[in-house]
């Protein structure tokens, strides 16, 4: 099954990563309802948790609902590093050699920049790569998902028991909002802990549910109801939106990013953007992906493009804030625009000169099992993350950059 339109989604989210960056770079973070909306922005990361959660899964769950050996974990962790590490280190290199901020940090500050180790110390922060936190958490997530699904088909017996696997993975958000609450509110903790994996898990989750719907039987009715639900895109970016709406107020934080989250704040805000999510990238998965205007514009060529270059325009945007503008200098429609433009350009040569030659060269160095090849899914291009807006803040309300 190819899904054309998910490369497209990538574009929109790693766009609104820009936007809600280039809002805050601007001062465009005021206390009323545009400004409110544009500090909520960030939820592109859910969006890409969400993807992340769906295209990385899928192929163990079809195998498993085939009663075929899952793909080979080293193949799987070796394809992941090779799409995300060349590309980051080089982001990491022109951060630290060339942002002002950043002469003073130390051979540890580089070595836990380079291996995405940072948000586990207090250490975290440097100019231009606070954003990478999400990256740690991606990281997090590719390790422990061939555990994770493993775990949950031991939980089934050894058998495709899709039922339960969706209510575990319930149960698993829950605890996770329990992880955030946690944290939140214990001054005494690091706290980098509400940037962990299981704060943000029901955003993976979000895409893992819709994995496991999208190889269960089609005569199963809860399968049934997804392609119903899926059959209508409109409805489901219209709930998206109404749940956009509904986050966009200071019930989900204040729009200083200053001022952290409250454990309330914080499990209502990532509560929503888990429905946003999901709501986004249902109609891409069921119902026909040829039909409708909105499909169609996600699955069109120029969008297809961007989404291949997403990655490197969510790595390479923040270094450019701090280089290209002077802090509350210059109105939104100015930073964002050249930002963006300047990010893409970047992006497109980092794409040609670093991530396509190595992943084209080097792919196949640690080689899959064949039966993992017929249950890999199509999408038009490798999946890869891309991370929360940072430098301005996360969902968790604490200050990502400066």
């Amino acid at each position: 099954m190819r899904y054309p339109a998910l490369n497209g989604l990538r574009a929109l989210a790693a766009t609104a990563v820009v936007a809600t960056h280039a809002a805050f770079w601007s001062g465009s973070y005021t206390p009323d309802a545009l400004g409110y909306a544009l500090a909520r922005l960030d939820v592109g990361v859910a969006v890409f948790f969400a993807l992340s959660g769906f295209l990385l899964s899928l192929p163990l769950f079809r195998a498993a609902a085939a009663g075929r050996p899952a793909p080979r974990t080293g193949a799987f962790l070796w394809r992941r590093a090779l799409r995300i590490l060349p590309a980051y280190w080089v982001c990491v290199a022109v951060a630290m050699l060339f942002l002002p901020g950043n002469r003073e940090l130390g051979a540890g500050d580089w070595l836990r920049f380079l291996t995405l180790t940072q948000i586990y110390s207090r250490n975290w922060h440097a100019e231009g790569l606070d954003h990478a936190w999400s990256l740690c958490t991606e990281v997090a997530f590719y390790v422990l998902l061939p555990l994770v699904v493993a775990g949950l088909l031991r939980l089934s017996g050894g058998r495709w028991r899709p039922g339960l696997i969706l209510v575990v993975l319930g149960l698993a958000s829950v605890l996770g909002f329990g992880w955030f609450a946690w944290a939140a509110s214990d001054p005494f903790l690091l706290g980098s802990l509400t940037l962990w994996l299981p704060a943000y898990f029901s955003w993976f989750a979000a895409g893992m549910v819709i994995a496991v719907l999208s190889v269960a039987s089609p005569d199963w009715a809860p399968v049934r109801r997804a392609h119903e639900l899926g059959d209508s895109p409109w409805t489901c970016w219209g709930g998206a939106a109404a749940l956009f709406w509904a986050a966009s107020g200071p019930f989900t934080g204040a729009v200083d990013v200053a001022s952290p989250l409250t454990a309330g704040q914080g499990i209502t805000k990532h509560l929503l953007y888990t429905g946003i999510a999901a709501l986004a990238v249902w109609p891409l998965v069921f119902g026909d992906q040829t039909a409708g205007w909105g499909r169609r514009f996600l699955a069109s060529r120029p969008m297809d493009w961007l989404g291949e270059r997403s990655y490197g325009l969510f790595l390479f945007h923040m270094p450019l804030l701090l280089i290209m503008w002077d802090l509350f200098s210059h109105p939104l429609g100015i930073v964002f625009t050249g930002t963006w433009l300047v990010g893409v350009l970047v992006a497109a040569l980092v794409h040609r000169v670093v991530e396509r030659p190595l992943m084209q060269r080097w792919r196949d160095l640690v080689p899959d099992r064949p039966s993992a090849h017929a249950g890999a899914v199509a999408t038009g291009a490798d999946d890869h993350p891309a991370g929360i807006p940072a430098g301005i803040a996360s969902p968790t309300g604490e200050a990502v950059g400066g």
